[in-house]
């Protein structure tokens, strides 16, 4: 009975996370380049239940698993749709098939965080940079295009009134899960993932990618999730008035 306690209240937790997880993908359902979320789930460990007498074991009874955990929440990178916008500032990365997501490379408080949000603007100071303000980087720091006219090819060079001025500084890793996602679409490089410079990436200006997520899924898995989580409530409803009669009617003298 305490068995099927544990499994309901594991199955609870995990579709409460699933939740989570869901309602912070459709929070960003119009956010430039956003990478949705999955928790990705497993089985607890077995446990081998023995019969005790006193302090010696009297036999195996059998295994028994707590249920299922959420094994981690992973970030899904393929690429989302594009959408052209005609604003200069807009720049969207295109990979090849087959190749590790790129991403562009800003600087925030002096260390360098990575993102697919391409939407840019020019600063007061002449800076390319982020609606937060972070200085977008060029292979030879942060790149100040000014007020004139401007413009980036597709092989990520930047150009001021017809004179090369630098390259975008665009990175990719051979392992993108290991990122870890930070406020403001940020992602952050532990120091076991080493930033390789992006080669075949695509540059396209003008355009933006959009998130990679089907919001209609989304809706459906987040209903899935709650119905999972209401049928989590039942059982253990369930279970406590089968205790309750356990305790107090159970070897009752009539």
């Amino acid at each position: 009975m305490m068995r099927g306690l544990y499994l309901a209240a594991t199955g609870m937790v995990v579709q409460q996370l699933r939740q989570e997880t869901i309602s912070h993908n459709l929070a960003n359902a119009t956010t430039t380049g956003y990478k949705a979320a999955y928790a990705t789930q497993r089985s607890f460990p077995e446990v081998l239940l023995l019969r005790l007498e006193g302090q010696y074991s009297q036999g195996a009874v059998g295994t028994f698993s707590p249920g299922v955990m959420v094994d981690a929440v992973e970030v899904d990178f393929s690429p989302g749709p594009l959408e052209e916008t005609g604003r200069s500032t807009d720049l969207a990365l295109v990979d090849r098939p087959g190749q590790p997501p790129s991403f562009f490379a800003v600087q925030v408080g002096g260390e360098i965080r990575y993102t697919r949000n391409g939407y840019f603007r020019v600063g007061p100071t002449g800076y390319l940079e982020t609606t937060e303000g972070s200085p977008v980087l060029g292979q030879s720091g942060p790149l100040r295009v000014g007020e004139g006219r401007w413009w980036v090819d597709t092989q990520g060079r930047v150009w001021v009134e017809d004179r090369e001025i630098d390259r975008l500084l665009l990175v990719n890793f051979e392992q993108p899960q290991a990122l870890q996602r930070l406020e403001n679409n940020l992602f952050m490089a532990p120091p076991e993932a080493v930033p390789q410079e992006a080669v075949g990436v695509e540059v396209k200006q003008g355009f933006l990618e959009k998130p990679n997520l089907d919001g209609v899924r989304e809706i459906i898995d987040m209903l899935s999730a709650l119905r999972a989580y209401e049928a989590g409530q039942k059982v253990i409803q369930v279970q406590d008035e089968l205790l309750g009669k356990v305790v107090n009617e159970l070897g009752t003298v009539r």
